[in-house]
């Protein structure tokens, strides 16, 4: 008998942040690099390179670890990983991907549960089971599958074909195997991320070489037949980041074609003004970083935008001006001889924000400039933005001051959480990070402590929940945005560095590259591992922060002298 979740008590959801609107963030093109359970149990748990294990596959390494992913040619064999899925322990074997036809390709992910594991009930909250547990490493809304194909090289990300729900119940000592569906490869490896239990180099095989390393074609043939796939999810999609300034001063969204740089008119002009603040060339600079990038030129376009408070006419000419004064000042910041420019202004006819609160409006004062490369839009490694326009008060580490406990990376931090939502206890750590490409891979090990999770979700404690169902960039993002672990971000160059994500086809929201289901409320002394991928920030070092908002800090912590070391 499967196992089934008491009803009594339901775990809460993180609490969003009381009355924030999305901030202003720093989008960019990189290249990049989660899975859902059954009654909130992702699929695997762990996130580390393996090494190499008995069966000439690999092993996960020690806990707080990151997957390496080697430049070396990626193995054609099965390969072996410890797994942790939210306190319970299992092995994974993954295949190589194999080329099942011209047009799809698949992933043979093969489950077993340690015999001495714990039993459901004795580390998850709410739950009155038996000892058997649910895995399922994917939904039927296959753009939430967590098990990811990965081209860093080229920044791409396949997501699974599948459109269908298959369940896989394992009781301690049982084993059994899944079949998971992507579209073609046009590449010979690719870097598999399993949620939770690693990043794993993979050649691609064909037919013939998968019956000779022990993949039954037959009975792969028949599952998958039987499931239900969208071939519209076939084609790769490219991988994006964001930051965002500090101050909330710039955001700045790269697409294949353009870049699009929005600059706060609370930071760049005097109050209801045309005239440039003090603070005006921090934000420029911004900009010109981002035209040096290009130095064939382009079009680039300035438009300003103002909120609603004044007259039409009096917000028509005020945007204008907006606009003209800085092409004026970038003009003396950078070299524009190579770009045709225009400037227009909108006034407050297309707000940012359809709304009439304090910080919509202050969303809407803006001015958006978007350049548009002769050559296309390349982004560089280890820049997400190439100037800090403006500081907050910092500690004299040169980092904003933390709002909660702080520890090293390796050694890590304990953080408790609020009574009025059930208390709880975690303890976090981050060995290192690995930098491969233009990334960097991520491993925390999280640890229960007293009290468990408290109340909510693990996820409540690694989300960024500024915004109610909302993801980082603040489009609406439903109950997915409740189970990420999206919140946990990097300081580099009075820039906030968000997880990694990619918009699936079809969907108007971007998906993080991190933990998608943490949905589970633990009992103590139960650990996870959460994988996180970053833009590589180029520095040596990196500190990562949990942050609060000025009406929440709870679940805010800080890890900081965690390592970085090259694949």
């Amino acid at each position: 008998m499967s196992a089934t979740p008491a009803n009594p008590t339901k775990p809460q959801p993180p609490a969003p942040h009381p009355a924030a609107a999305p901030g202003r963030r720093s989008f960019l093109t990189l290249t990049a690099l989660t899975a859902l359970g059954a009654g909130g149990v992702p699929v695997m748990a762990g996130c580390r390179l393996s090494k190499v294990g008995a069966d000439g596959g690999a092993s996960s390494g020690s806990g707080g670890s990151t997957s390496s992913v080697s430049a070396s040619p990626a193995p054609t064999d099965f390969q072996t990983l410890d797994a942790r899925i939210v306190g319970h322990r299992l092995s994974v074997r993954v295949s190589p991907l194999v080329r099942t036809s011209e047009e799809a390709t698949a992933l043979v992910l093969e489950f077993t549960r340690a015999a001495d594991d714990a039993a459901m009930v004795d580390v998850q909250q709410h739950w009155n089971s038996d000892s058997r547990m649910p895995v399922n490493p994917y939904m039927t809304d296959s753009v939430n599958s967590s098990v990811r194909l990965l081209d860093p090289d080229q920044g791409r990300v396949w997501i699974t074909t599948l459109d269908s729900l298959q369940y896989l119940i394992l009781a301690p000592g049982e084993s059994d195997t899944v079949y998971i569906p992507f579209g073609p490869v046009d590449i010979d490896q690719v870097t598999a991320f399993i949620p939770q239990t690693g990043f794993v180099p993979l050649g691609v095989i064909d037919r013939d070489t998968a019956t000779t390393i022990g993949i039954d074609l037959a009975a792969m043939d028949k599952t998958l037949g039987k499931l239900s796939t969208d071939s519209g999810r076939s084609a790769p999609v490219r991988i994006e980041s964001f930051t965002e300034a500090l101050d909330d001063s710039t955001n700045t969204r790269t697409t294949d074609q353009n870049v699009t740089v929005t600059l706060s008119s609370d930071v760049t002009f005097d109050s209801d003004s045309a005239n440039l603040s003090d603070k005006a060339d921090g934000q420029l600079q911004t900009v010109a970083g981002q035209l040096a990038q290009h130095p064939d030129g382009g079009n680039l376009d300035i438009v300003g935008h103002t909120d609603d408070v004044a007259d039409d006419a009096h917000n028509q000419k005020l945007s204008e001006d907006r606009a003209a004064a800085v092409k004026t000042r970038l003009t003396e910041l950078a070299d524009l001889a190579k770009w045709q420019i225009t400037t227009t202004g909108k006034g407050e006819t297309e707000p940012a924000i359809n709304d009439t609160t304090d910080e919509a409006r202050a969303a809407n004062r803006r001015v958006a400039i978007t350049i548009t490369p002769t050559s296309g839009t390349t982004t560089q490694p280890g820049t997400p933005n190439s100037a800090t326009p403006s500081a907050p008060p910092t500690s004299d580490t040169g980092l904003p001051d933390a709002q909660g406990p702080v520890g090293t990376g390796p050694d890590g931090v304990t953080l408790n959480g609020p009574d009025t939502r059930g208390g709880g206890q975690i303890t976090v750590t981050l060995d290192h990070v690995t930098r491969n490409g233009g990334l960097l891979l991520g491993q925390l090990t999280v640890t229960t402590g007293p009290g468990g999770t408290g109340n909510p979700f693990l996820s409540a404690w690694l989300t960024d929940s500024s915004v109610l169902l909302a993801n980082s960039r603040g489009e609406t993002g439903g109950i997915e945005a409740i189970g990420a672990s999206s919140g946990l971000t990097l300081l580099a160059d009075g820039q906030r560095v968000y997880p990694a994500d990619y918009l699936p086809p079809d969907i108007d929201r971007h998906r993080p590259l991190t933990e998608q289901t943490l949905t589970s409320a633990l009992k103590e002394g139960a650990t996870t591992t959460v994988c996180v991928v970053w833009p590589d920030t180029g520095q040596d070092t990196v500190t990562l922060d949990h942050p609060g908002h000025k009406n929440n800090l709870s679940y805010v912590f800080r890890l900081t002298d965690i390592p970085v070391i090259t694949a």
